[in-house]
């Protein structure tokens, strides 16, 4: 699929990591929709609950045509299964909210974006976001498992609308260096991560965005989770 012209619709569009993807797809040319909790002044931008079903549906009423979905909605969260200093489990309020931002969001984008899709016969793509994570990380239960879901999630998607030549794949970043990892980690934290990655470093958005590009300009790509982490989960 060719990118220049195409509707591309990006959920948590101004994040950090979101908000990358979508300059880099303007500029090659793309048509960027932007659905996100904040409000914002920029052109083409929803505030929208991607968990919420009928929200979800009554905005894209508002839009002609989707071509390409990329779900980067959620958060980053650590916490661990048991905290043996504050003698605490893993409160269900953070499971059920991590689940939901992460989770929830993909299924209720995608399955509502693929309606529209199919509904025009528009041979799409549907990209989501997983992470390292996905393999398992100590002191994420409830973004670890969200994550894997979504490579799970992506492998049925890509097998159920394949035969409405609707594509999807998902992307799972390793430490990318942007203001969120800074946010969510702590400068040791980054360099022990380094130290742990063959190639030394932090990915850079760049890496992110032609992965992305990579993606949807590939016709017979489908169903893979392309790890982008320096070597980190080898």
């Amino acid at each position: 699929m060719e990118i220049k012209g195409k509707y591309i619709l990006v959920t948590g569009g101004l994040g950090c990591l979101g908000n990358g993807i979508a300059e880099a797809l303007e500029a090659a040319g793309a048509n960027i929709i932007i659905f996100d909790c904040a409000k914002s002044d920029r052109e083409n931008t929803y505030q929208v609950d991607v968990t919420d079903m009928d929200e979800v549906r009554n905005a894209l009423k508002e839009i002609a045509k989707v071509d390409v979905l990329i779900n980067c909605a959620g958060e980053i969260y650590s916490e661990p299964l048991v905290n043996m200093l504050k003698k605490e489990i893993h409160s269900m309020e953070s499971w059920n909210r991590v689940i939901n931002s992460n989770l929830n969001s993909c299924f209720v984008m995608s399955a509502c974006v693929a309606e529209k899709m199919i509904a025009m016969r528009t041979k799409g793509v549907i990209i989501n976001f997983s992470s390292v994570s996905a393999k398992g990380n100590m002191g994420q239960a409830a973004y670890s498992a969200a994550k894997a879901g979504i490579e799970s999630f992506t492998k049925v998607a890509a097998k159920e609308l394949g035969m409405f030549k609707i594509r999807s794949c998902a992307v799972a970043p390793g430490f990318i260096e942007t203001p969120s990892t800074k946010s969510a980690l702590s400068e040791a934290m980054i360099d022990h991560w380094k130290k742990q990655t063959p190639l030394r470093k932090l990915g850079q958005m760049a890496d992110i965005n032609s992965t992305v590009k990579y993606i949807i300009e590939t016709d017979y790509l489908s169903g893979a989770v392309i790890s982008v982490d320096g070597g980190l989960t080898i």
